[in-house]
């Protein structure tokens, strides 16, 4: 989400503040922040099944790759096998709030839920091989390495997310708003602008961690394995 529609949301509000008389402004800031909670954070982690589709050539297999952005090297030429996970969060939340003079309502966080984990994985192997042949054992064998990867770093670093949110989210005070439905979104693009440093920070760690096993040598182990290449 872009930190302009969170901008916006906070610049009605300073405007609607404005319009208020000074001395029932203070009485009722401070009325406001009074119903602030800490909001309860809830999680849920997805981790659906690899699909495994054999169906492909490893020019096909390649062509995936550059579209996600993961061939960027020579390395990747003539990929014989490709996993392909949609790995990220989604977050929602509920507010409630009072109604106040003038169409105005305080309104404040009352819990986030941020759903994460690997959403999609398709795990691709050149359909020349057959599956009772080593080399599609063996290819297999490497792409599931790179699933338990993913799952390991988002593992690790779960309870760093958690934490984040936690902190993120109980930042969020009471605040006037006189929709209730676009305050909520505002809510929703804050706190994703605000974990998008973390997340940054776990995308780059899945991606060393999985460029550990995608190396030349990684690839010529894995070769000296088999003879039906």
């Amino acid at each position: 989400m872009s930190q302009k529609s969170t901008c916006y949301v906070y610049a009605v509000f300073a405007a609607c503040l404005f319009l208020w008389p000074a001395n029932v402004r203070a009485e009722t800031d401070k009325e406001c922040l009074a119903i602030w909670k800490n909001p309860d954070v809830k999680i849920e982690v997805v981790s659906k099944k690899p699909r495994l589709d054999h169906g492909k050539s490893s020019q096909q297999i390649e062509q995936i790759a550059k579209k996600s952005g993961f061939a960027k090297s020579l390395r990747h030429a003539n990929l014989l096998g490709l996993t392909h996970s949609s790995i990220g969060p989604s977050l929602g939340v509920a507010t409630k709030y009072k109604a106040l003079e003038a169409g105005q309502n305080c309104l404040r966080l009352d819990w986030v839920k941020l759903t994460f984990g690997a959403r999609k994985t398709n795990v691709y192997i050149d359909r020349k091989y057959r599956k009772s042949s080593c080399a599609y054992k063996a290819i297999l064998k490497h792409e599931m390495e790179h699933v338990r990867i993913n799952e390991r770093v988002i593992e690790e670093y779960l309870p760093i997310i958690t934490n984040e949110l936690e902190e993120r989210a109980a930042g969020v005070k009471p605040f006037y708003t006189k929709s209730p439905k676009d305050a909520g979104r505002s809510i929703v693009n804050r706190l994703m602008f605000e974990l998008d440093p973390v997340l940054e920070e776990f995308n780059k760690a899945r991606m060393a961690a999985n460029d550990l096993i995608d190396t030349p040598a990684a690839y010529a182990e894995t070769q000296a394995k088999c003879t039906d290449w």
